[in-house]
């Protein structure tokens, strides 16, 4: 494996400077797990576990939550049941809410002494934290941070303001002036550099996706290269042109995995270290906080973070056999007389009245038939064999029925907890090419104590948007998302909600990308194993079918199929950015602000956030450490002071100087024209992701002959 440098003490070796490729990826287990078309959850978890997640989340938004779980306040957990059984149903089983309650428990216990928990903990994991005693310092050095720099620049309401931006003068590939053969941009002094080591352009690249063995296809329509997963998705994700710099951070000795303690070595771009002092001082309060909520959901390899908590690979159905006397009815080749038909009908009747299974527990779907079979009996029906036997035949199916897997069964929460005999599924694979490990082991991470020497790189975001009586609302974002380019390495996001005046309350929603392996599952109806993992192909189905007319039903072109494979992602569903709270998550989840609105809409409101991003510790990338600062205006004061221009020139003539070299390093007009370009980028690679996700395939290939032959070629998770 490669060996990263970027100390200045010596020629600069990360991704895409010296010996390192730009394109260079360490293997799955030597680095954290990202989304930008590379992790998959694998198997899909079921519709039950998704409703208990989302339950536990429900309540960790109430009121004293954590004490009336401690204190064990049986009144509130039964008024918790009652509204939990009202939005999940069925799902919420008398096994899913003991285990809900057994895990609450856990996370009250951790909010009480920590100050953290985790949410929607899967594979994939977002961690929420306390951190309000700093919130008035925060707030004040960011108000002034406004004062100074966002305020002029922001005049559109209901719009992201970034007061800093990693966007703007960001690193750019045969632009950026960098240190490429050693030397360092001290934080104390960022200018003095050039006057002591020599700077050289960062070297040009081709885009990976140039270097493919196999070019990816060209559309012959628009002359755009198409891209698939497998062909040009992952190469799509690299830039050749821009990344984001990363400011250096070091542990301080007097660092523990309670108590991180973190100093802030070079500068944050676009944030001056002269100027801001106190904000930098802040922001080494932030990610000190952060440190142990990043080690709560970064995970390695491909197993992600927590185990299933109900396994399953397949299901149980009682099917129900047609009555003796149905016999005769059902055999189409033995015509009945008119007489035998009526001595059948009281039967029939009765039979087609009997009490089926609730909906969720019905093993063969509806299809094309209502879901009163008596009324779907014209007069005319009756008195026709077929139409009477095919309504004896769809009853028969829908008084089959299966049981949505319980938590509990093949290992308990406490074996859970520590990540013992989760591979022990309810029902094991069909195909097990790539099975289970029979424990999921520990997942922790330390990064206090694994990266006490080099310490982390982290991109920093200050944020700020306003609401008014004109414009009171704000969209939210269109599209879920996954941070950064893959050069630039995010493993994952911190949101701090800074201020919140006057607006509803600002939600994040989650979703992770996963993968079905159709032949892994053993299930006699495709439809069953569908619903048990909550993936049908159109969930507007069943409403539609039964409250259709079949009686005047005539379409010759009608299509069953028309409808596409459902993509294969799950989503969890939103938790609050609040106040003085942190928000982490790993970059293995895809994320999407939503709307929000004034709450008083005669007066304005606004949301300032802070966003930090870890860069995977595991690699060093060229950070503020190897590039001078690139901004004009910090270049034009420091030039300014050392030429004693002020004293030297009237103040006329200094302006006209300064407006002259306006270009060096780069100008702001031009940084924005080139944001404009990161942006668009950006939103490619964002767009790659989303065409590169796969579909569910569950139309389960039962027979042991098919599941043999597909077992040697089906690809891994």
């Amino acid at each position: 494996m490669a060996s990263f440098d970027n100390s200045g003490n010596g020629p600069l070796q990360v991704p895409g400077f010296g010996s390192i490729a730009l394109d260079y990826d360490l293997p799955r287990e030597a680095r954290f797990a990202h989304g930008l078309v590379e992790f998959r959850h694998t198997p899909r978890l079921t519709a039950r576990e998704m409703a208990m997640l989302r339950v536990m989340q429900r309540i960790t938004e109430q009121p004293g939550w954590h004490q009336a779980l401690l204190e064990h306040n049986e009144a509130r957990l039964a008024q918790w049941h009652r509204e939990a059984q009202a939005e999940e149903g069925f799902l919420l089983s008398a096994a899913a809410w003991d285990w809900c309650v057994a895990e609450l428990r856990d996370k009250a216990q951790s909010w009480e002494q920590t100050g953290r928990m985790v949410v929607f903990n899967t594979s994939t994991t977002v961690c929420q934290s306390d951190v309000r005693p700093v919130q008035p310092d925060i707030q004040r050095e960011v108000a002034r941070l406004w004062q100074q720099t966002g305020a002029p620049v922001c005049g559109t309401a209901a719009v992201w303001c970034h007061i800093v931006d990693p966007s703007l003068f960001p690193l750019i590939y045969g632009r950026t002036r960098v240190l490429a053969n050693g030397g360092t941009v001290r934080l104390e002094d960022p200018w003095s550099i050039r006057r002591q080591q020599p700077v050289e352009t960062a070297p040009t690249h081709v885009h990976p996706l140039d270097q493919m063995r196999f070019p990816a296809e060209v559309d012959g329509r628009t002359g755009q290269r198409i891209i698939w997963r497998s062909m040009g998705a992952e190469e799509s994700c690299w830039s050749n042109r821009f990344q984001w710099l990363p400011c250096e951070v070091e542990f301080d000795a007097s660092s523990t995995p309670d108590a991180p303690n973190v100093r802030i070595t070079s500068y944050v771009n676009n944030l001056h270290p002269h100027h801001h002092q106190a904000m930098y001082a802040q922001l080494e309060r932030l990610i000190s906080l952060s440190v142990p909520t990043w080690n709560e959901v970064l995970s390695y390899g491909i197993r992600g973070r927590h185990p299933p908590r109900i396994l399953t690979y397949g299901c149980h159905i009682e099917y129900q056999i047609c009555p003796d006397w149905t016999k005769r009815l059902l055999a189409f080749w033995s015509p009945l007389s008119d007489e035998e038909l009526q001595e059948m009908r009281d039967l029939i009747r009765d039979y087609l009245a009997r009490p089926e299974p609730p909906r969720w527990k019905q093993a063969v779907p509806r299809g094309r038939r209502p879901a009163d079979l008596l009324k779907y009996l014209t007069p005319e029906k009756w008195a026709i064999q077929d139409e009477l036997a095919d309504a004896v035949r769809t009853k028969c199916d829908r008084l089959a029925w299966f049981d949505h897997p319980e938590p509990g069964v093949s290992f308990s929460y406490e074996q859970w907890k520590e990540g013992w005999y989760t591979g022990r599924a309810i029902i094991p694979q069909a195909a097990g090419r790539y099975p289970d490990p029979l424990h999921h082991g520990d997942a922790s991470v330390t990064l206090e104590e694994e990266f006490k020497k080099d310490g982390l790189q982290v991109v920093v975001q200050i944020s700020r948007i306003d609401l008014t009586p004109e414009k009171p609302t704000y969209e939210g974002e269109a599209h879920f998302h996954t941070e950064g380019l893959r050069n630039e390495h995010i493993v994952a996001t911190t949101m701090y909600v800074v201020e919140a005046e006057n607006i509803t309350q600002p939600r994040v929603s989650f979703q992770h990308e996963d993968k079905t392996h159709p032949i892994e599952y053993k299930c006699e109806e495709s439809d069953v194993i569908q619903w048990i993992l909550d993936a049908e192909w159109n969930p507007d189905w069943d409403p539609y079918w039964e409250n259709f007319d079949w009686n005047t039903f005539d379409d010759p072109d009608w299509n069953p199929f028309e409808d596409p494979e459902p993509k294969a992602l799950h989503t969890f569903g939103s938790v609050p950015a609040s106040e003085g709270h942190l928000l982490s998550w790993p970059n293995t989840l895809r994320s999407k602000e939503e709307s929000f609105s004034l709450q008083d809409s005669s007066r304005p409101g606004h949301l300032t956030v802070i966003k930090l991003y870890l860069v995977d510790p595991h690699y060093r990338i060229c950070s503020t450490r190897n590039v001078p600062p690139q901004q004009h205006d910090w270049w034009a004061e420091v030039a300014r002071s050392a030429a004693d221009l002020d004293i030297r020139l009237p103040p006329e003539l200094v302006s006209l100087v300064m407006e002259q070299t306006d270009c060096s390093p780069v100008s702001t007009t031009e940084a924005l024209r080139l944001r404009e370009e990161f942006c668009r980028e950006q939103e490619h690679v964002r767009q790659v992701c989303e065409d590169a996700v796969g579909h569910h395939q569950l139309m389960i290939p039962y027979s042991p002959t098919v599941v043999s032959e597909y077992a040697r070629v089906y690809e891994s998770p």
